[in-house]
């Protein structure tokens, strides 16, 4: 038996409340993602349930691409597309989808980060990407380097590796 909408919704805000929004060590005592408690409090969240796996494709008219673009044409900040499937695709696959749907998505200013309960990426240990269900946020690219500057005057970034912080596009060029 499958989860509702809404049982998944509320089991990925509990994540979010417990987990995402708490300080951790790790990361100089802030959140995971610092900005995430303001935008759930002022309902710029916009949550989709959608089933995808290794093989969706992102032309056009598909499911996951309509999303986005109605993403685009609203006043929400994130779009959160959340899996129903927790088996649906592995965390390595959705590595790799996200990585196609970047490519699709750059054109329009926005940019995906993926999210699997067995997802490895960790900060010293501190696996901040492992939500309840296979999922990616998609933001709007120009409002990300803001914010993660803003962090590079914190400790927020003391413990990731030298890679990691390449990877997130630090230090700036």
């Amino acid at each position: 038996m499958n989860e509702s909408d809404t049982e998944i919704i509320e089991s990925t805000l509990r994540w979010m409340t417990e987990f995402v929004e708490l300080p951790h060590s790790v990361l100089g005592d802030l959140p995971v993602c610092p900005f995430t408690k303001t935008a759930r409090l002022a309902n710029q969240i916009l949550f989709k349930i959608k089933p995808f796996s290794a093989l969706t494709e992102f032309d056009r008219d598909s499911d996951i691409m309509q999303s986005i673009h109605e993403f685009c044409n609203s006043e929400f900040e994130i779009m959160l597309v959340i899996n129903p499937e927790k088996t649906a695709i592995t965390a390595p696959e959705i590595q790799e989808l996200i990585k196609k749907l970047n490519y699709h998505i750059s054109e329009l200013g926005l940019l995906a980060f993926h999210t699997h309960p067995e997802e490895d990426f960790n900060i010293y240990g501190l696996h901040t990407r492992r939500m309840p269900y296979p999922g990616f946020t998609v933001q709007v690219n120009s409002q990300l380097k803001p914010a993660s500057d803003a962090l590079l005057k914190t400790e927020y970034y003391k413990h990731w590796t030298a890679q990691q912080l390449t990877d997130f596009g630090i230090p700036r060029t």
